[in-house]
């Protein structure tokens, strides 16, 4: 099969002057690339395009796998595209702008520039490091999403553990996919448990969980969180009454995280319309992550400080201050008390949506 150019901005005049399609990617590409690199020397061309493509590919695969193909880019910190697979208009460099190869730049330099020492070390007692490689594309991306989805992670670890636990009592079998729970995985209540020819409502049984589990979903702590994974693992095995005999892990997981990221934006949207919002002490752990996501927003220092300002305004009101007595504050109000222009406060309230995403 004829290798497609890679989508990527870092051409040479070596790799333009080759022609296309180049030698397919050898099954050790990553290994003869860092084994390759030496000092400031500039690598080879060709094999620089193959170990690119090869990430490219193993990336994407991946991100299907785990059900992120089809999610918005910036669920994981790639902002101003709508698809992953949306490409600039036009041609030549433009024309290999991606949502896919800023993520695949991003995963370069976490793979081949932050751990290539790393890699170098393990190739000395290695003939090869190619899974080590694979094995950092799953890091990088359990990171972004850890650091880009707050809401999404939090949901995913916990019905993870009230599933693992559910397995390792014996209520809930493994049938088919990763053992380790992932969205592939399909679950049955008995061993030779099949799915339901038509598909159970899991939009409707994640409203009426959320119904019961949020806040506390995302904002338990300790004790608390106890207390919600286990009224979750509850839940999980009161499927069967519902007549859910198997099913697999994506089709539950993801009616929950839309639902909570749901309702977490309309958090924002009852504060920019005057409403009392969700109060509490675990409101500071999200507060923390989406300033954190607001650090890594690629945005004007501008634009970042602005965000900063009035996501700490948000907190306060949610988490310190009492309300406001009178109604909300007008936009021009607002502007005032915070230092913000009244015209940009409507665009800040709408990327603070984007880091609460729905």
């Amino acid at each position: 099969m004829l290798k497609k150019r890679p989508s990527t901005q870092f051409v040479t005049p070596h790799s333009s002057a080759q022609r296309w399609p180049r030698r397919t990617s050898a099954p050790s590409v990553f290994t003869a690339f860092v084994g390759g690199l030496q000092g400031a020397r500039t690598p080879d061309a060709d094999l620089f395009h193959d170990t690119w493509h090869g990430l490219r590919a193993a990336l994407a695969q991946e991100m299907k796998r785990r059900g992120l193909w089809e999610s918005p880019p910036h669920y994981l910190g790639v902002c101003g595209w709508e698809r992953w697979d949306s490409e600039a208009p036009g041609a030549g460099s433009a024309r290999a702008q991606s949502a896919l190869g800023e993520l695949v730049a991003d995963c370069y330099a976490f793979i081949f520039v932050d751990r290539l020492q790393s890699l170098k070390r393990h190739l000395l007692e290695k003939p090869e490091i190619d899974g080590l490689v694979l094995l950092n594309i799953r890091h990088f991306l359990h990171e972004r999403q850890r650091l880009h989805d707050p809401l999404g992670f939090r949901v995913f670890e916990l019905l993870q553990t009230a599933v693992e636990e559910a397995v390792a009592s014996g209520d809930l079998h493994v049938l088919a996919g990763d053992r380790k729970i992932r969205n592939d995985t399909l679950l049955g209540f008995r061993p030779a448990a099949a799915p339901l020819a038509t598909p159970a409502d899991w939009e409707r049984i994640a409203l009426r969980w959320n119904d019961e589990l949020m806040p506390g979903l995302i904002t338990a702590q300790t004790r608390k969180l106890a207390a919600v994974a286990r009224r979750l693992r509850e839940l999980l095995l009161e499927l069967p009454g519902l007549g859910v005999e198997a099913f697999r892990f994506k089709d539950l997981l993801d009616p929950l995280k839309r639902d909570a990221r749901g309702r977490w934006a309309t958090l924002l949207e009852e504060e920019e319309d005057g409403g009392a919002g969700v109060s509490g002490q675990g409101f500071e752990e999200v507060a923390r992550r989406v300033s954190a996501s607001i650090e890594r927003l690629e945005a004007d220092s501008r634009t970042r400080s602005q965000l900063r300002t009035l996501w700490h305004h948000l907190w306060r009101q949610h988490g310190e201050e009492a309300p406001e007595a009178g109604g909300p504050p007008s936009y021009r109000q607002l502007g005032q008390r915070l230092s913000i222009p009244r015209e940009r406060l409507p665009g800040l309230f709408d990327l603070l949506r984007q880091i609460v995403p729905r």
